[in-house]
């Protein structure tokens, strides 16, 4: 518990889950989250069905004295974040809401506050979060690191340059994708810089579509399918469903929820897959990578339609030797980078030397800066989704030393486009 602003309080509170069903606080505090989401009103049973999900979680509230529900909330969770060359622990925060009456009281920043402190003392390097108004967090010291786009394959025309299928699919019930999938998606997730592992609670949600924003009631139009190589290990898995029914038109529209892969190969088939559906004529992705090798695979390019990119991950440094020297980089150089941080996490003039390609360091100097930026831009370097370049043209970053935004560019350069295709 902690002093939130006049005449407010911030609590955290640890769910207790009896047979599937959350106590009466979190269920509490989940109906919370859901007013603020403008979620439908639930039963207490679905409510407390809702809650069990947050299982080893923290939640916050702020609460008004003599009042039992919150008018602000958030839910946080420990994760291990792929950055390039290895990973990272990150303090992932979700269901950041303010009840309509109570905004612009300061309550959004007493609770985030919080979470990030405590997240900070516990050491934790970063701190994530995804959001439809991300932008609402720079202040807090959050900078945009990752994005999504859309996808759609017309499978009318859709012809593979390579037309020989390989491996072996099976369709699964997916209430029972979890176990096989897990392994998949944790080798798959090491290969995009910013994908994060899966709590076990993380699984539900994807495979049955009980949310609480949901009203809890299950999508039945949901389906699984693994794909295994040769030897019969599994490489790769799609979650989809039936966006339009075939009914009123003759043919429908699928949406992918996860595609996730370990190979090319994996990857072709399961599209392969997709496009050769029955009574489908369109496949849709909402939050594909930008750089989807999907076009390449079809005789025809042209066959798939890309939407525009939108921002996805939102990256906040709460240590910075810890969260730099937990990646890898390409080249060796020193670079001395002078971070403010009005929050005080990142704050502070240091020095990156990847002499040691194995073994980077960072420390504190009071050595001359190449660079100056705030903790926003370093949080959007990270991963090397951003280029330094683009920020200095944007008056973003400073260069202090001329060419110092190339060499940090280079230093940061990922092999991957950084993508996480979950929503949290």
């Amino acid at each position: 518990m902690s002093p939130g602003p006049r005449g407010h309080e911030v609590r955290r509170l640890v769910p207790h889950v009896v047979e599937g069903a959350a106590d009466a606080d979190t269920v509490t505090w989940t109906r919370a989250v859901q007013a603020a989401f403008l979620g439908p009103r639930m039963d207490p049973g679905d409510l407390a069905r809702a809650g069990a999900a947050f299982a080893g979680q923290r939640l916050r509230g702020v609460y008004e004295t003599a009042d039992p529900a919150p008018v602000a909330t958030l839910r946080s969770w420990d994760v291990r974040m792929a950055v390039p060359g290895g990973e990272v622990g990150v303090d992932a925060v979700s269901s950041i809401g303010v009840r309509s009456t109570h905004r612009r009281r300061g309550l959004l920043r007493a609770v985030l506050t919080d979470d990030l402190a405590e997240a900070a003392r516990d050491g934790t390097p970063v701190a994530a979060l995804t959001s439809t108004q991300g932008a609402l967090y720079e202040r807090f010291g959050f900078g945009l690191a990752t994005w999504t786009r859309s996808l759609s394959l017309d499978t009318r025309l859709a012809t593979f340059r390579d037309p020989a299928p390989t491996g072996r699919l099976r369709t699964l019930d997916v209430a029972t994708l979890g176990p096989a999938a897990a392994p998949v998606a944790d080798r798959a997730r090491r290969r995009h810089p910013g994908s994060m592992d899966r709590t076990e609670g993380s699984w539900s949600p994807l495979l049955t579509g009980e949310v609480g924003f949901a009203g809890m009631v299950p999508d039945r139009g949901r389906h699984a399918v693994l794909w295994s190589d040769a030897t019969g290990r599994p490489g790769g898995y799609v979650v989809y469903r039936v966006a339009r029914g075939w009914g009123q038109t003759g043919t429908a529209e699928i949406a992918v929820l996860d595609l996730q892969t370990t190979t090319p190969e994996s990857y072709r088939e399961l599209w392969r897959h997709l496009a050769s559906l029955d009574l489908v004529d369109t496949v849709s992705w909402a939050d594909a990578s930008v750089d989807e090798p999907l076009p390449w695979l079809l005789a025809d390019p042209r066959t798939v339609t890309a939407g525009t990119s939108r921002e996805m991950l939102w990256l906040r440094v709460l240590d910075v030797p810890a969260a730099l020297t937990a990646r890898r980089y390409p080249v060796t150089d020193r670079v001395v980078l002078r971070v403010h941080d009005p929050g005080g996490f990142a704050h502070g003039t240091w020095a990156l030397d990847t002499s040691d390609p194995v073994s980077p360091a960072v420390a504190a100097t009071r050595d001359d800066a190449d660079v100056a930026l705030d903790a926003p831009e370093l949080a959007s370097v990270y991963l090397g989704g951003v280029d330094p370049r683009v920020l200095a043209r944007a008056g973003r970053l400073e260069e202090l030393t001329p060419g110092a935004a190339g060499r940090l560019a280079r230093l940061f350069a990922a092999p991957s486009v950084p993508w996480n295709g979950i929503r949290f």
